[in-house]
């Protein structure tokens, strides 16, 4: 292998990598079906059917991210694909818990009615909020060959 080639196949990677990173962002519609359907998930806890709900959304959110793959062309977890992605993802995931602990405990520890759906709510808006922001860092972190 001479310096020539080597150049081709680095340009070919680099093109690649811009090809990917172009690909990566999602669809609107599925930032906003994922915050939608995971506070309808806790709106079902707090009127008391998340029994019949919860498999229910569950489906649809592996639907969500099965069309997204199609609607893409790219196939990757896109909350851990990248190192800023999934710093991005544990502060997410760590805030929520917390936002939905918080919400369980006024729920169903001091009786306060609908604070459950209240967290959806917060997490669900959260969601969309960081889906946007991960795709964007994913894409960067693409870029960049990390």
């Amino acid at each position: 292998m001479d310096a020539s080639s080597a150049r081709e196949a680095l340009d070919a990677v680099a093109a690649s990598r811009t090809q990917v990173a172009a690909h990566v962002a999602s669809p609107w519609w599925y930032h906003v079906g994922m915050g939608v359907t995971l506070a309808l998930l806790f709106l079902s806890m707090s009127l008391r059917m998340a029994s019949w709900a919860v498999p229910l959304l569950v489906a649809v959110v592996a639907v969500l991210g099965l069309t997204v793959r199609r609607a893409t062309g790219v196939s990757f977890d896109r909350y851990t694909a990248t190192p800023g992605a999934t710093r991005l993802f544990g502060i997410y995931a760590l805030a929520s818990v917390l936002v939905v602990v918080a919400g369980m405990y006024l729920e169903w520890g001091a009786g306060m009615r609908w604070a459950i759906a209240g967290a959806g709510l917060v997490v669900g808006v959260f969601t969309i909020a960081v889906g946007y922001r991960v795709d964007a860092v994913a894409r960067h972190d693409i870029q960049a060959g990390r």
